[in-house]
């Protein structure tokens, strides 16, 4: 296992260990050459919003050691790779209103839709670990109910579901939108090009999610798009884009490239001393420095102690607590 304490450790995967079309129509799941990503909205269909999807699921316990509390992990950068198979999609590498979605609804500015990539969540039982590429979809005649969904973070640090965003009306908060290095905004993206996701680190709750991830082993990421669908309500005069995954042939010819993923990860083992807030070995001023500095909402923090989400007085009469340990 390639670890060293307090280094950081470079982290770059040619192909993920799950990818999966999320979508409740799908027979194959996990084992499709293409995932679509498009909207139900406006169809008529008792569909999510976002009903077609890309998940992407990177086991990272080979590279560094899990287990360890979240916040023992630091996260330096993290960007994630996808291949686009379809070559009649406008590029729109903007973030666009959920009210410009609408019929008859303001226009955007700009020509297409852009990608997002944002978090995962389960529900229902369902785990990272065990849904993986065949796990149950759910009732694919229903909203909001699917058991593998796209999540954002709300402004109270929430897991938020953003399936229906334009139903709810409300706008999410994006981890990240695809871009198409020497592609022009509106020219058609050519097929088998490579959108870039660099996800937002210093987001605070990102960074827990990935820290999350670390200590478990497992890093999850959904890929979405509002394009309308093809089917009759959808807009079918509108294509929708289709995206490479690991099965497809050209992937083992080498004409295509699997979903990768490029990180950067430091891991400061706690020194297992309460209070010890630096994870120095000892509580001294540096750890009450520390703590009142991170005073509030901190989400995988290391002086939030009790792991509430927050900083705060309990926290702070801990460290004074261990004083001198």
């Amino acid at each position: 296992m390639t670890m060293l304490a307090g280094s950081p450790v470079d982290i770059e995967r040619t192909s993920p260990d799950f990818d999966r079309w999320n979508y409740g129509f799908n027979t194959d799941p996990g084992a499709r050459g293409v995932g679509s990503t498009f909207s139900a909205y406006g169809s008529g269909y008792p569909f999510d919003d976002r009903d077609g999807e890309v998940l992407l699921g990177f086991i990272t316990g080979t590279e560094i050691e899990v287990g360890y509390p979240a916040h023992a992990y630091s996260v330096l950068y993290c960007t994630v790779e996808l291949s686009i198979s379809s070559a009649d999609i406008p590029y729109d590498p903007s973030t666009d209103l959920w009210g410009t979605y609408v019929p008859g609804g303001p226009s955007d500015g700009d020509v297409g839709r852009p990608t997002q990539l944002s978090g995962v969540d389960f529900r229902n039982g369902w785990t990272a670990w065990s849904f993986g590429e065949d796990g149950s979809f759910g009732d694919a005649m229903a909203s909001g109910v699917r058991n593998c969904f796209p999540v954002d973070f709300d402004q109270f640090g929430e897991l938020r579901d953003i399936s229906n965003n334009l139903t709810d009306e409300f706008e999410p908060n994006y981890w990240s939108v695809g871009v198409a290095e020497g592609v022009q905004p509106g020219d058609l993206i050519p097929a088998y090009t490579t959108l870039r996701f660099e996800v937002d680190v210093d987001h605070p709750d990102v960074q827990c999610y990935l820290r999350n991830g670390f200590s478990e082993g497992l890093i999850e990421f959904m890929v979405t798009s509002l394009h309308p669908a093809s089917e009759p309500g959808s807009g079918g005069d509108n294509n929708y884009p289709d995206w490479v995954m690991k099965e497809n042939v050209l992937v083992d010819l080498g004409v295509a490239a699997a979903a990768s993923v490029q990180m950067s990860v430091e891991l400061n083992l706690p020194s297992g001393v309460s209070g010890d807030v630096t994870s120095d070995g000892q509580v001294d001023v540096e750890d009450l420095l520390a703590t009142l500095e991170a005073f509030g909402r901190c989400p995988c923090c290391p002086a939030d102690g009790n792991g509430s989400g927050i900083v705060d007085v309990d926290d702070l009469l801990t460290v004074i607590g261990g004083w001198g340990s």
